[in-house]
């Protein structure tokens, strides 16, 4: 407004570059974070477009359990970052036709906590960074790395880990082929309390129902 007040212009320019400079680090980021994700598909001849669907799954559970924005974005990019520990796994182990012998498993099941590290120096995927470290956790507590059990596993790491188990049932592996829808259902259906949440099955399950994506 006229009469210019230079001290409230000098603030408000430094205030909107300083937004714009937070922005372009965001867009950077976004980058980055798609990078990272194509990397591991990349390795993975089995995973393409893995984790994109399991991001969109996640958001999508995290919206039915009534989430924030500012947590759905979190697990958003979860879901797409989820298994970023494998970029260190060797491609004959990831990619082995057949099972693991125990050395190989070992190794295979180090990717939650490989992923946490390589997380670690971004501060704004602190969350993230759990999901990632956690989504291999199982709610009877026979999961890893940490063996935890039921609610002290993260909530977002809960909703995750039912995303990438179905998108994971309900595509060919490298182990065995994909599974009819109904049957794929029934896994998650029967692992609830065991695997998983038994309070967010049930909603995963519904909601997809709800949205067409099963009958």
């Amino acid at each position: 407004n006229k009469p210019v007040n230079l001290a409230e212009l000098r603030a408000r320019t430094r205030s909107l570059l300083k937004m714009k400079h937070l922005n372009d680090l965001l867009d950077k980021a976004d980058t980055v974070i798609a990078a990272m994700a194509n990397a591991i598909e990349a390795k993975d001849e089995y995973t393409e477009g893995h984790n994109d669907r399991v991001s969109k799954l996640s958001v999508m559970l995290a919206e039915r359990a009534g989430l924030s924005i500012k947590d759905i974005e979190q697990v958003r990019m979860g879901g797409i970052l989820h298994d970023i520990g494998k970029i260190g796994i060797p491609d004959n182990v990831l990619n082995k036709h057949g099972p693991l012998n125990e050395d190989e498993f070992r190794i295979i099941t180090s990717h939650p906590v490989q992923g946490e590290k390589i997380l670690q120096p971004l501060r704004s995927l602190r969350e993230v960074g759990t999901i990632v470290l956690h989504h291999h956790e199982r709610f009877d507590g026979g999961g890893y790395p940490a063996g935890l059990t039921g609610k002290e596993i993260p909530l977002f790491a809960r909703i995750v880990a039912i995303a990438d188990c179905f998108d994971a049932m309900t595509t060919d592996r490298p182990y065995r082929k994909a599974l009819a829808m109904e049957t794929a259902l029934a896994e998650l259906e029967q692992g609830a309390g065991v695997i998983w949440d038994p309070s967010l099955v049930p909603m995963f399950i519904e909601t997809l129902r709800q949205r067409d994506i099963i009958t």
